[in-house]
């Protein structure tokens, strides 16, 4: 077996997106005949290259009419639009289902001469410890954030290192007593 790769290009069959944007402009003239011979003879004179509108005095859309019906043509039924969007991807689903299953069989199957294809594989979606890895390196991120927030301005840190100088001479003061009264119990032996 072969598989060739190519692009396929789907048809659009949908009436709500457009490959192409077609204007249609005509030109037109009303004529009234007074014979009903005169209306035969322009039939046969006709032909197919021009387009004919056969009506009781009616009109077909022109100007601001025409233009007002494009408009509202613009926006479609909510429904029938979410039913044809839902009906394209499941045949895109079902397309790209059918690529990767290919592209499976063409990796675990080796050709004549014992040869295996290499192609290339992508993973759609993460794994959890990957999931967790990001999520602590953001976490790290944050912290390293408010780390650098807790000392924007120099007055802040001349602060923080005051009060944590007074902790540690507060720390020195409670081990201070602790030894002195290890000392007095004469439980004290630092050798």
């Amino acid at each position: 077996k072969q598989w060739y790769q190519r692009r396929v290009r789907v048809p659009n069959s949908s009436k709500f997106f457009s490959d192409t944007s077609t204007s249609q402009s005509f030109r037109c003239v009303f004529v009234q005949f007074l014979e009903s011979d005169g209306l035969s003879n322009f039939l046969k004179a006709a032909k197919l290259s021009v387009h004919f509108h056969i009506s009781d005095y009616t009109k077909p859309l022109t100007g601001l009419r025409k233009w007002a019906f494009q408009h509202q043509s613009l926006y479609h039924n909510e429904a029938e639009l979410r039913k044809e969007c839902e009906q394209y991807m499941s045949e895109y689903d079902e397309r790209e289902k059918l690529k990767l299953q290919r592209e499976k069989e063409m990796s675990e199957t080796p050709d004549d001469d014992g040869w295996i294809t290499v192609t290339k594989s992508t993973k759609f979606g993460a794994s959890v410890e990957s999931a967790q890895e990001k999520k602590k390196d953001y976490d790290q991120k944050m912290e390293k954030r408010k780390k650098e927030m807790l000392h924007l301005y120099s007055f802040q840190e001349r602060e923080n290192r005051k009060e944590s100088l007074n902790l540690l001479k507060q720390k020195f003061q409670e081990d201070k007593e602790k030894i002195a009264k290890m000392k007095s119990a004469r439980k004290f032996k630092p050798y």
